[in-house]
């Protein structure tokens, strides 16, 4: 049975490989762990394009809060390379 995760941004439960995870590094910078292996604490977010504008939309507004600490210029850097990587 597959790994069921919540999107930080509608609260949606989808299996692991259905969302995107972003982890972040020692320094606080995201990543994007596209292969979902990376033995760090991560935040998982749908993979459609209203999800990722939703948290470029609570960046602004200085609304999201997260459980981990990540730095927020470089979550933005790595959702905008995700975001072109879907073709969105």
């Amino acid at each position: 049975m597959e790994p069921i995760r919540t999107c930080i941004v509608c609260r949606k439960k989808r299996n692991k490989n259905k969302l995107l995870r972003i982890v972040s590094d020692i320094n606080g910078n995201a990543i994007y762990d596209s292969k979902q292996n990376c033995n760090s604490r991560g935040i998982y977010i749908c993979k459609s394009k209203e999800c990722i504008e939703r948290v470029f939309s609570l960046i602004n507004k200085k609304k999201l809060n997260l459980k981990i600490s990540i730095n927020n210029d470089s979550l933005i850097d790595t959702l905008k390379y995700v975001e072109n990587e879907l073709g969105e």
